[in-house]
């Protein structure tokens, strides 16, 4: 069991000194005028607490700057190589340039919200049509149409302070999607938003800020799907906020598949009253380095909930997930298992975080990361994390690092079965726990088919 003082992973040190050297936090490379310049070339026809918004985030990002890895939660995580880019807003290009591929990520029976360079191609969604009383919109159109209910949601869950990322995501607060789910509602249309990027010349920087909103005793299930490619750098820096009231149900999947040098930050910051439950299953392939927060604050008595993660890396990539689920209430529940797939000489994080709060009596956590490495130079810097401040609560926390089983591997290959084909039985297996557990069967076949492009030979499927 570890222990961090609260709050010492936000603490801020003088940026003084030489470059880099025992600092918490750091400037850009190029300093903060490529920041303020791209930020004044945001469109500027919005509501005035849109405009404070965005001021306010620059505001925090200057005092900031980028984290180090003197700061406890990036200790393993190298962010120079998004400090060292001055980074621009996306040029305008044709759609159909970058979003060749969009069918064969658009999930069958959804409806679909489909964005470029984190602006939304239409205002309103295709595919299936949700019930009436539903929002579903872009962030745009609905800080036009929706203003109070998005004025009451953005920001309550995911807030700038001591954040950088967070705060760089305010700073340029542009478009993403709103959903709003009212009470009572039983989705049985899944939701989905596709994230087309890459496909760019120069450095360039998105933001898209979703906002999410389910009523009381309502259900949905949410899908983020993110793609692309890029031989340049290109920073998605995406923030998800989802608020759910009391009986509230979310299944929400996160699917990020890019290639090249694809940089993605991503928070998820989920707020739970009363006997909600919150499902997230993230799903992180490919892409030059990835960095996944996902949070949930258990405020009420008799939320619950699950965190499935899969991620696999190749080559020199980096992915790191952090994930803090807070006990907050008395008889609240948590589940979790993520299960990493390094090869090459990729590197992988995981720090997750669960504290039970004083009072928060009957809590019942249990967490597990289990990682595989394929290769001797690939690495995984694992940190299962618990800090209990009640009693009469039932938490256990591990972790695993292994390579491919010998003894398995021999089993198979005394039956007639290749070498080659062994190993990649025994990758699919390892991973396959996860992809099983998505709610709808009919999506499997699509996630496996991302298992067989990233995973150096996943046996052959139909993917129809």
């Amino acid at each position: 069991m570890t222990s961090l003082a609260p709050g010492a992973e936000a603490s801020r040190a003088p940026m003084t000194g030489p470059a880099g050297r025992n600092r918490r936090f750091v400037p850009p490379a190029h300093g903060f005028a490529p920041y303020l310049e791209a930020q004044r070339k945001l469109d500027a026809n919005v509501p005035n607490w849109v405009r404070a918004l965005r001021t306010r985030g620059m505001e925090e990002f200057q005092k900031l700057g980028f984290p180090t890895t003197r700061v406890e939660d990036w200790k393993y995580t190298d962010t120079s190589v998004i400090a060292r880019e001055a980074f621009t807003l996306p040029e305008p290009l044709a759609a159909d340039a970058i979003l060749a591929e969009r069918s064969a990520r658009m999930l069958p029976g959804t409806a679909v919200l489909c964005f470029v360079h984190g602006r939304a191609l239409e205002a309103t969604p295709s595919g299936q049509r949700l019930p009436s009383g539903s929002r579903f919109l872009s962030l745009r159109q609905a800080w036009v149409q929706e203003e109070r209910l998005i004025q009451d949601a953005l920001g309550t869950c995911a807030t700038e302070h001591d954040a950088s990322f967070t705060a760089l995501n305010l700073a340029f607060l542009e478009d993403g999607a709103f959903l709003w789910i009212p009470p009572g509602a039983d989705l049985a249309t899944p939701v989905q938003l596709l994230f087309a990027g890459g496909g760019v010349t120069q450095p360039t920087l998105v933001s898209p800020r979703n906002v999410v909103v389910v009523g009381e005793r309502a259900t949905v299930t949410l899908v983020e799907w993110w793609y692309g490619e890029s031989a340049v750098p290109y920073l998605t820096n995406a923030v998800t906020e989802i608020v759910l009231a009391p009986g509230a149900r979310i299944d929400h999947i996160r699917i990020t598949s890019e290639q090249g040098a694809m940089l993605h930050m991503a928070r998820t910051a989920v707020r739970q009253s009363a006997g909600s439950s919150y499902t997230s299953r993230v799903l992180t392939f490919g892409g030059r380095w990835a960095r996944v927060e996902t949070e949930t604050r258990l405020a009420e008595e008799g939320s619950q909930a699950v965190f499935d993660g899969l991620y696999i890396a190749a080559n020199t990539s980096l992915v790191d997930h952090h994930t803090t689920i807070d006990h907050v209430a008395r008889n609240t529940t948590s589940r979790e298992l993520y299960k990493g797939i390094l090869d090459g000489t990729s590197r992988g994080v995981f720090n997750g975080k669960v504290y039970v709060r004083p009072g928060a009596f009957k809590s019942d956590a249990q967490q597990m990361n289990k990682n595989l490495l394929l290769s001797d130079d690939a690495e995984i810097d694992t940190k299962p994390q618990l800090e209990i401040f009640a009693d009469d609560v039932k938490c256990s926390h591990g972790a695993a690092i292994g390579r491919l089983d010998e003894d398995a591997l021999f089993y198979l290959r005394a039956r007639g079965i290749g070498v080659e084909e062994a190993r990649r039985l025994l990758i699919f297996a390892f991973a396959n726990e996860i992809v099983e557990r998505l709610p709808i069967p009919e999506w499997q076949p699509r996630i496996r088919e991302l298992l067989r492009a990233h995973v150096a030979g996943s046996p052959e499927e139909d993917a129809s």
